[in-house]
């Protein structure tokens, strides 16, 4: 039975670039692997390889409250989403394996009315060097938990709550769920060793000195300090995080037809420094996964808790003036079933975080998905998935009428992807 991977740069240059005696990992991002060209050689003498997809959907979205007294949303829509992807890999004569891995993208999905939703930009951009010894990667990538993640089941539709695609079509931040999952740490420019496969076990580790990824320092002036890079202390504090780090350590093994895999985690993180009040908490977080696959089944989950903010943002009060040491936990389970060309699935997710920081009650994401894709051809697939989000914060008004402290959102979407 045919096994779907989850399409991303990251996918299609782990089959290519992965350590010695590594599978290859499927990371979240989209619902299908993408179909890398056939190989050619560049002037330089390195394998080039190029792919990416067209995606096109049918969106329906249904908002809690969303319209004001002067502007009102309708409620379907099309859109569409490229993606191309560059892989280049080259083998020293001492054995030596070295490359690089580019996506560039149609991603530009909330600029004002004074920019283009057209404008192409980059995802992902890293270059490695591999042996016996394991891999180097260097540039904007997902870090060590998110390259060796195990139980984030997101391999029906478009991939749920974790797909992207769902926030994309949602009109402000207070009804979009907070992003807890392994790879919503961000592509923030890093430095990442994997280890090769020891009896079933692998490892990774990751450094980042922030939180900001793309070219050079991010900023021109001291004047806009808060978008530099290298931002370390400012007025009333920051919730970004600097010198992350991640660990992780996963195992794979079968018994019999059942396939198994199980990793655990760490996420390390200070924060920007505030000038003229009390700094931010720490981040200091625990991540577990685990799936099994059998028959065309998976089944699978993973947790993340410790001291964080939602979307891993640090922990301070507004201004500095009150400590907050609140912590957060989140969850996702699911399962998918595939047979032949088709794939059903679903999964379930709610996150706890402190939310508002100045509000005491915290705040509870709460979202479910179900859906599916069949393989008409090679490289084309239909897909379709229902999403369900509740935000719930006591005493914020979350909404632009309507009770406060509740934010509810329900999107449908569907259409086709052609993948080459």
């Amino acid at each position: 039975m045919r096994k779907l991977l989850l399409g991303s740069t990251a996918v299609a240059a782990a089959a290519l670039f992965a350590p010695g005696g590594a599978m290859a990992q499927s990371l979240s991002g989209d619902a299908f692997s993408s179909s890398i060209g056939a190989p050619s050689t560049s002037l330089r003498g390195l394998e080039v390889r190029i792919g990416g997809y067209y995606k096109a959907m049918y969106n329906y979205t249904r908002q809690d409250n969303v319209n004001t007294g002067t502007a009102r949303l309708g409620s379907s829509d099309f859109s569409n989403e490229i993606e191309i992807h560059v892989l280049a890999s080259g083998k020293a004569a001492n054995g030596l394996r070295y490359g690089v891995a580019l996506e560039i993208q149609n991603d530009s999905v909330r600029n004002t009315s004074a920019g283009s939703k057209n404008t192409l930009d980059y995802d992902e951009a890293w270059a490695y060097l591999a042996g016996p010894w394991g891999q180097i990667r260097f540039g904007d990538e997902d870090g060590a938990i998110g390259q060796l993640q195990s139980g984030h089941i997101t391999g029906f539709g478009l991939g749920g709550l974790d797909s992207g695609d769902l926030n994309q079509q949602v009109v402000g931040g207070n009804y979009r769920m907070n992003l807890m999952g392994p790879n919503d740490l961000g592509d923030n420019t890093k430095l990442i060793y994997l280890t090769p496969q020891f009896f079933g076990f692998d490892a990774g580790v990751s450094f980042a000195f922030n939180n900001q990824e793309g070219a050079l320092s991010g900023c021109d002036s001291i004047d806009t300090v808060t978008a530099c890079d290298r931002l370390s202390a400012v007025a009333g504090g920051s919730t970004r995080r600097r010198n992350e780090i991640q660990a992780a350590l996963r195992w794979r093994g079968s018994f019999g037809p059942v396939g198994l895999a199980a990793t655990v985690g760490y996420i390390g993180a200070d924060a920007v420094k505030n000038i003229t009040g009390n700094s931010g908490e720490r981040i200091d977080m625990l991540w577990a996964g685990a799936v099994a696959t059998a028959y065309g089944f998976s089944v699978g989950g993973w947790y993340t808790g410790g001291t964080n903010n939602g979307n891993f943002t640090t922990v301070t009060r507004a201004g500095g003036t009150i400590r907050d040491d609140r912590r957060s936990d989140a969850f996702l389970v699911g399962a998918t079933y595939t047979i032949d060309a088709i794939t059903v699935g679903g999964h379930f997710s709610t996150n706890w975080s402190a939310g508002s920081q100045t509000a005491p009650a915290g705040r509870r994401d709460l979202g479910w998905s179900v859906g599916g894709n069949y393989r008409v051809a090679p490289g084309l697939d239909f897909f379709a998935e229902y999403n369900r989000v509740e935000r719930k914060e006591r005493g914020v008004q979350l909404t632009n009428s309507g009770p406060a402290g509740k934010a509810d959102t329900d999107v449908v979407l569907a259409g086709f992807r052609v993948a080459f």
